[in-house]
């Protein structure tokens, strides 16, 4: 994908390719412990920027999720360069790094680097099994993140007073100072300024479904004209607990400029809007992401939704008319009868557009759901279709292996990342 291969060269290359032609006489140790160090730099200074969500860059990395996916992998990546800068370390040739106020700033720097190891780890930790992740509740993660700026802060200031083997001057220190202007800016506008960027709105009306939370919310002034189906939105609520964003996707956009969503309980803090959120909640909306967008697709699609994984496909279906030419079938599973979600939006729309066709899977009556069935449903060959999932990422997995060892691979195949963190 183009936009990794950017973020490999303005991260990594740039950085590398400066340091292995402006370093003279450096020797090798040291060259490499530099390149590492300013990689990990400015790799960091890449995140903080895709932390401020913007909105110009969204649509390369093909939606929000896989936003917030590119940035938990840069996160991770930074260990192994961090390890590498500080454990080969500089041979100098006896020069020195710091001295007066340059030596105070080393001094912060070696008091960061743990923190900073410490920090990467909880991120790590992330994709170890669900059981041990439980262990590190979501406000804790946040405040992590949130002191990432601030060890940057601490690494610009580290860069920025010791020079050697470079001087001021010069094009890695230049390129590195370029950096961590990003970095603190961003750092400075997601703590500052983001905060006000989301519009406003009230709940009007919260239902505790068997499979979700429904939260439906007016806006309170200017709502939301023109939302794409499938989109996300980045919520908060007014309440001690709740005023952290979470990314959700949009289960209904109303014509009124009132929004859904559709929350399932699969963690600390959505268990939390699950207990507290309540009619009449001041509730903070930023919406307009995601690249999860059928109109885009072949004239052929399979929709396959999986649980809660319905969520963007009720605002495909809302959004189908009587002039709709495509040939979809969406098919949605759930474990039982009681976990489904918006059944009579889906057959309203099975009822007025001639091209959509639900089959609802209920495994608990009618069977596990194999790759077989699936295939077997639509009356379209499935290697022409495009095929649009939601849902757990292990059913995603071996629905692929499937398709691929019964040659059934579609034409193209799009998909939502459920976990963000």
């Amino acid at each position: 994908m183009l936009i990794f291969a950017f973020i490999f060269g303005l991260g990594v290359l740039s950085p590398s390719v400066l340091i292995v032609f402006g370093a003279g006489s450096a020797n090798v140790q040291s060259v490499l412990a530099l390149c590492a160090g300013a990689s990990a730099f400015s790799l960091m200074a890449v995140n903080l920027f895709l932390a401020t969500r913007p909105r110009f860059v969204e649509p390369m990395f093909g939606g929000l999720d896989r936003l917030y996916q590119a940035h938990k992998w840069i996160g991770i990546s930074l260990l192994p360069l961090l390890l590498f800068h500080k454990f080969v370390g500089m041979d100098l040739d006896g020069r020195t790094v710091a001295s007066g106020l340059s030596k105070t700033v080393v001094d912060i720097a070696k008091f960061a680097f743990p923190v900073l190891v410490v920090l990467i780890l909880l991120s790590w930790l992330k994709r170890l099994p669900k059981k041990r992740t439980d262990m590190i509740p979501y406000n804790i993660w946040r405040i992590g993140h949130r002191l990432m700026g601030v060890v940057f802060i601490a690494l610009a200031l580290h860069q920025l007073f010791v020079r050697v083997p470079f001087n001021a001057n010069s094009a890695p220190a230049q390129y590195l100072n370029f950096m961590a202007v990003v970095g603190i800016l961003s750092f400075l506008y997601t703590q500052i300024l983001a905060p006000f960027r989301p519009r406003r709105f009230v709940v009007t009306n919260v239902e505790k479904h068997p499979a979700a939370t429904i939260i439906d919310a007016a806006p309170k002034g200017r709502g939301f004209k023109k939302l794409s189906p499938g989109g996300f939105g980045v919520i908060s609520f007014g309440k001690k607990g709740l005023r952290e964003p979470h990314p959700f996707t949009i289960s209904r956009m109303g014509k009124d400029g009132s929004i859904q969503f559709s929350i399932r309980a699969l963690g600390d803090y959505t268990a939390r809007v699950r207990e507290a959120v309540a009619v009449g909640d001041k509730m903070s909306v930023e919406a307009g992401y995601g690249g999860f967008d059928f109109r885009r697709g072949e004239d052929t699609q399979v929709w396959l939704a999986g649980g809660i994984g319905i969520t963007p496909f009720l605002t495909f279906a809302d959004s189908l008319t009587v002039e709709n030419k495509r040939k979809i079938v969406l098919i949605y599973c759930v474990g039982k009868h009681e976990e489904v979600v918006g059944l009579d939006r889906l057959r309203a729309a099975e009822a007025r557009t001639q091209g959509f066709k639900l089959h609802l899977h209920v495994s608990e009556a009618d069977g596990r759901m194999d790759v077989k069935t699936i295939v077997s449903i639509p009356d379209f060959e499935m290697t022409n279709a495009g095929f649009w999932f939601c849902g757990p990422a292990p059913m995603r997995v071996g629905m692929i292996d499937d398709l691929k060892e019964m040659a059934k691979l579609p034409n193209s195949f799009h998909f939502e990342e459920f976990e963000f963190r």
